[in-house]
């Protein structure tokens, strides 16, 4: 944790900002890496290791036991030949979540106007590749986590730091209560993260993110899982049930009300990954066949009227599935 950012956080107990008061321990070129802050308002003592700021509120058994499955599954992507090196070539591995990965962010990176200096929260920020990719385009990065683990967590940064010297905050604590100060940042980032919510905690997640984004400030919404008439499923990722996830999916609707309940002016956008809404060119050449030609032809005019487009995502999103949610959710 550098110094200055101790006017940026609050409370977890009192929910005082910018009440803590700061003892270090060690502390380094980069950072302090041991400490404790004390709220001046309640009394209450907060530690600090390796850089992490452990500002996590009394919670549920439900994110003790994802944190713990974490953990865990962090020694099975060693076992699966994980290591430190191929963590650090995220989001460029060659397969197709993170594929998705990638894509979605050199969408967001090519059309969302950010600023060198502007402040961003990477909220579950778990191996922190997006947080490294943004603190290297001059943006101030906070990343929030329920884990502190290598591989699965916030102690993942410190391995960014050693190989590109990108600093981030690091907050141990939770998305539906953030220990953050109001109307501190300039940005949210949530990759993928918001269905780790249930539909209460959803709708709390939002007000959390409404309060702590400056006016004018956005949530920046990618590559989350949603529920369609073809794929009702309500609990995806069975696969990593083991691990205790906590993964939910829903409509597209259920996403953007919790937005617009909270206060948030919602652009729902095209992801890349669907070909209609990437950048790549159509091409068309003598030899394509006329069918071929035709659905080109018809994606074209698509991809250039939102009159179009935008009922075509719909039912990508409601009925026939394959889509995931990218949105922009900005505070007036």
């Amino acid at each position: 944790m550098r110094r200055d950012a101790i006017s940026a956080l609050r409370c977890p107990r009192c929910k005082v900002e910018g009440s803590f008061a700061l003892r270090i321990g060690t502390e380094d070129e980069r950072e302090v890496r041991e400490g404790e802050l004390t709220c001046t308002a309640c009394g209450e003592p907060r530690q600090i290791r390796r850089g992490i700021i452990d500002l996590m509120p009394e919670v549920p058994e439900f994110v003790r036991r994802e944190a713990a499955g974490l953990e865990r599954f962090a020694e099975k992507m060693r076992g699966d030949g994980w290591d430190r090196e191929l963590i650090l070539s995220l989001p460029y591995k060659q397969e197709g979540y993170w594929y998705a990965q990638a894509t979605m962010m050199h969408q967001v990176l090519h059309t969302v106007p950010f600023q060198p200096g502007d402040t961003i929260l990477d909220v579950g920020a778990n191996t922190c590749w997006a947080g490294a990719m943004l603190a290297e385009r001059g943006l101030r990065v906070t990343a929030l986590d329920i884990s502190t683990s290598e591989m699965q967590g916030l102690s993942t940064a410190d391995w960014w730091y050693e190989a590109k010297q990108v600093h981030m905050e690091r907050v141990l604590g939770v998305m539906f209560d953030i220990s953050l100060a109001s109307n501190s940042l300039d940005w949210v980032w949530c990759c993928e993260v918001l269905h780790h919510n249930h539909r209460a905690n959803l709708w709390a997640t939002m007000r959390e993110l409404h309060r702590v984004l400056k006016p004018g400030g956005s949530v920046i919404v990618v590559n989350e899982t949603l529920r369609s008439l073809r794929q009702p499923h309500l609990n995806p990722g069975m696969e990593v049930e083991e691990f205790q996830g906590h993964e939910h999916a829903y409509l597209r609707h259920s996403y953007v009300k919790a937005a617009r309940d909270a206060g948030f002016r919602v652009d729902v956008r095209g992801p890349w990954l669907i070909p209609v809404f990437c950048e790549e060119p159509f091409c068309i050449s003598p030899q394509t066949r006329v069918r071929d030609g035709f659905l080109a032809a018809a994606a074209h005019a698509v991809r250039r009227d939102p009159r179009l487009w935008r009922p075509y995502l719909a039912w990508k999103a409601y009925v026939a599935g394959g889509t995931s949610l990218h949105m922009l959710a900005t505070k007036p």
